[in-house]
């Protein structure tokens, strides 16, 4: 069904208000950012800003949800497009975690970092966590996959394995455009060869070669 005139114009203020939030946050941080801030930011009034949000929190929340939802759905798309191949889905899984950061990198580090962690109301925090568990559901199932393939070693969990590849990747990104200066000058990689082999440096360690 057609979004109608009414709903379109709510969510364009809506995603007005969360671009002004996330710009902010990615400044300040969640704490020192008030809902006046946002809304100078945004060049709303106050009151405009509590008709399409009750409080920060659902503020926060929602740029989670709405990351967490997006790079679930851009892995999903990785894994989707590969079938078949399970070192080339592997690369692709990859690619979409970098190129999601390079577009989104609040929404980025709140999904990897929990930079926003315990900062969301109840509901949110609800709808988070489903869809967390979604998306580490899916990856265990591709994990599940390599190894019934006997490509990706069967002697560590799938969960567990889920958890430390979101470890080292966050790590490595995190590295990668905090100290991009000191990585280059230490090792004479650009950002992006670092990435590459720090990917297939957790392809070695979870692969059964």
């Amino acid at each position: 069904m057609p979004m109608g005139k009414r709903q379109a114009l709510a969510e364009y203020h809506r995603g007005s208000i969360l671009a002004a939030a996330e710009r902010l946050f990615s400044e300040r941080g969640t704490e020192r950012t008030t809902m006046d801030d946002i809304a100078r930011e945004a060049e709303y009034s106050k009151a405009t800003l509590y008709v399409y949000f009750e409080s920060k929190e659902e503020i926060v929340g929602t740029i989670l949800l709405n990351g967490l939802a997006m790079l679930k759905k851009k892995v999903h798309q990785a894994i989707a497009s590969h079938t078949g191949d399970w070192y080339a889905a592997y690369d692709a899984v990859c690619g979409a975690i970098t190129d999601f950061y390079e577009e989104n990198p609040t929404a980025y580090e709140a999904v990897m970092g929990g930079s926003l962690a315990g900062t969301v109301g109840a509901k949110s925090d609800q709808d988070i966590r489903r869809v967390a568990n979604e998306f580490c559901a899916e990856l265990a199932q591709f994990l599940e996959e390599g190894m019934s393939a006997g490509t990706v070693s069967a002697s560590t969990p799938p969960m567990e394995t889920v958890m430390l590849f979101w470890a080292s990747a966050s790590g490595m990104i995190h590295m990668a455009d905090c100290n991009t200066d000191t990585l280059t000058a230490q090792t004479g990689k650009t950002r992006e060869e670092f990435l590459r082999d720090g990917f297939y440096m957790i392809l070695r360690a979870i692969t059964s070669e």
